[in-house]
């Protein structure tokens, strides 16, 4: 079975307030509407798993969690944007355009050139290992629909 779980919350599930990077906080998957769904509790509002728990677990909330952003490893971002980079899916190709516009800014691919893929601007990029090329297809994106992206990309933050 997969399945997704999304990322450590940034606040309790039961107080509301910030888990503090460095301490304890327990995790626990419930399903919710025929889907799994996490919580997340600091250890001083922990009571113990609910009855209809499918699991929990106890782990540190890592120290980024308070004010620094985690830093994303530009390798595995160009792993992910090479699965990505031959989907025919509408979201994904978005979600790839913005992921190639963050790795053209780590230096993690390079542009070729520019191209015209159907009547639509493109470009042409290389890994900066030689991998590729890749083209990928300019697309028209709002601020919001970059902002929402981003904030899948970095597991709930929005990126700079």
């Amino acid at each position: 079975m997969d399945y997704q779980l999304r990322p450590l919350s940034k606040n309790c599930a039961s107080s509301g307030l910030p888990l503090i990077g460095g301490s304890d906080c327990w995790s626990v998957v419930m399903e919710e509407d025929r889907k799994l769904v996490r919580h997340d509790y600091s250890s001083e509002s922990w009571e113990g798993p609910p009855e209809n728990a499918v699991g929990f677990w106890k782990s540190e909330v890592p120290a980024y969690m308070g004010n620094e952003k985690p830093k994303l490893d530009p390798d595995s971002l160009f792993d992910y944007f090479v699965q990505l980079s031959d989907s025919p899916n509408t979201a994904e190709q978005d979600f790839l355009y913005v992921l190639s516009l963050l790795l053209l800014r780590k230096k993690r691919l390079i542009l070729e050139e520019t191209i015209t893929i159907d009547d639509q601007p493109a470009m042409k990029l290389i890994g900066h290992g030689g991998e590729g090329p890749f083209e990928v297809v300019e697309r028209s994106l709002t601020d919001d629909q970059i902002a929402d992206l981003q904030q899948q990309l970095f597991g709930g933050s929005a990126a700079a």
